[in-house]
């Protein structure tokens, strides 16, 4: 079997450059259809449902402002968690330092099942 090669006449990208980089690591949609939410939102309800939780941060508001299911949002808000970690400046004395890039920065992330997700 020979290999046959096809001549098309079609344009190749003139556009070379590499993507930029999203934040979250990919591009966020403009338009998001009622019921749905992006992780930008995810994270926001989230962080909202820390600070306050009976207010602003409770289910049934976080649904209606959202347009989501309320009870989705329940199991949303009970199976994840945004959390801080801050690491000290300097460590007590006779101490052994480990980690240098770690050290006075703080560490944001998601927890799903003590599963530690960096954003």
């Amino acid at each position: 079997m020979a290999l046959q090669i096809s001549s098309s006449r079609r344009k190749l990208p003139e556009d070379r450059r590499t993507p930029t980089n999203f934040e979250f690591g990919y591009l966020e949609p403009k338009k998001i259809r009622p019921g749905r939410c992006s992780l930008r939102q995810a994270l926001s309800f989230l962080e909202e449902h820390k600070s306050d939780p009976d207010e602003v941060g409770s289910a049934q508001s976080i649904a209606r402002r959202y347009k989501l299911d309320v009870k989705r949002v329940s199991d949303v808000l009970s199976r994840f968690s945004i959390f801080n970690v801050e690491r000290p400046k300097s460590l007590p004395q006779g101490t052994a330092k480990k980690d240098d890039q770690f050290s006075a920065k703080q560490v944001s992330g998601v927890v799903n099942h003590g599963v530690y997700k960096k954003i």
